[in-house]
């Protein structure tokens, strides 16, 4: 059975995760943030978003919610919103207005 362990890494590209890993993977809570300046805080699986996590872009855009399946909502940095679900890879969302 794979051991978790908490993990500081910086890639080569610039994007810095600190947080749980397995297998050399970012793999339970942590945080990645990419050189771009956008930030993932929340849960991962096998190196990728999974579950409950907040995706906050350089722009001021941020979606909180779920990833992969479950309901999250996207909050522009004009104060539009959408809600919306993940099914089968895809958002699908109902725009909320400001």
């Amino acid at each position: 059975m794979p051991i978790m362990v908490e993990k500081a890494h910086t890639y080569p590209n610039g994007d810095q995760y600190v947080g749980e890993s397995k297998d050399g993977e970012p793999h339970g809570q942590g945080t990645l943030t990419l050189s771009t300046g956008d930030q993932y805080v929340g849960a991962f699986e096998d190196g990728s978003f999974h579950g409950q996590g907040t995706l906050t872009f350089a722009n001021g855009d941020k979606y909180v919610g779920e990833f992969e399946h479950g309901q999250g909502i996207a909050t522009y940095a004009n104060g539009d919103q959408v809600e919306g679900i993940w099914e089968e890879g895809e958002f699908l969302y109902e725009n909320k207005g400001k």
